[in-house]
Order: structure tokens, then C-alpha cells, then sequence
């Protein structure tokens, strides 16, 4: 739904022409990503969480949390393990739930939760995944 980076600078190589306007060779653009990652033509009701979309691929250069290209973030690979763990131990090793306001997002400059995200976690008693994976 959100990327870290909200936006990046870039300085364009070539004269564009984009919906009437002249955006002259050196001139500073300023890609909004989230812009790009809300767009209906590439995700339908981009606005709804829905981890489906990503089953299939997005297109090219539509879906860039990370940056794209030479200008990628560094660090993604090990940012997406990191998350990946630790989703899996909050979904293998506990319950939890979001408590209060569920909706609404600010944007200053990095979108948030407009009231936090209160949640309320608790350890499960015993699972599978736990005898196997201390």
C-alpha cells in the first residue's frame, strides 16, 4: 500500500512532451511513487489492501518500493528477509489484533496510520511451528 520512499529526484536526459507540457533536457522531475503505485490503470481499486494483486508480476516499472534500475535501493533483498521473518514469527507465534481506528492514512511526507496503529498482541499457547522452531 505505501513505499518507504514517497518520492526521488531525477534530471531528464532528453526533451519530453507529457500531457502538453514541455519538460526541457536537464530540467529536475520528481516521480511520486505513490502515485505510481495507486494508479488504476495497473492495479484495480489500488487503494484496497489486497495481497493478491502480486501473483502475478506487476509491470515493469509500476510497483517500485524499492527504487528501479541502477537507482534500486541497496538494501531491498535484506529488507524484504527481514520482513519476511519477522511476519512469519508474528503469524507462527502469536495472536494479535488492531484495536481502535482502522482507517485513514496522513501523508508527512511518509504515510502513516492518521491515529497510529494501536494493536494488541498475545503469545499463543502451543503450535507445531514452535516445538519445531525454538
Amino acid at each position: 500500500m505505501a513505499s518507504i520512499i514517497s518520492f526521488t529526484f531525477r534530471e531528464a536526459v532528453v526533451d519530453v512532451e507529457y500531457k502538453g507540457y514541455l519538460i526541457p533536457k536537464g530540467w529536475k522531475v520528481m516521480p511520486v511513487f505513490r502515485n505510481i503505485h495507486h494508479n488504476p490503470e495497473f492495479f484495480p481499486d489500488p487503494h484496497e489492501f489486497d495481497p493478491s494483486r502480486f501473483e502475478v508480476a506487476p509491470k515493469p516499472n509500476t510497483f517500485m518500493p524499492f527504487g528501479n534500475g541502477i537507482h534500486a535501493c541497496p538494501g531491498n533483498e535484506l529488507a524484504k528477509l527481514e520482513a519476511l521473518i519477522f511476519i512469519h514469527h508474528l503469524v507462527t507465534r502469536f495472536r494479535w489484533e488492531v484495536v481502535g481506528s482502522k482507517s485513514g492514512i496522513q501523508y508527512g511526507p511518509f504515510p502513516v496510520p492518521q491515529q497510529g496503529l494501536p494493536a494488541r498482541f498475545w503469545k499463543e499457547q502451543s503450535s507445531p511451528i514452535q516445538d519445531v522452531c525454538p
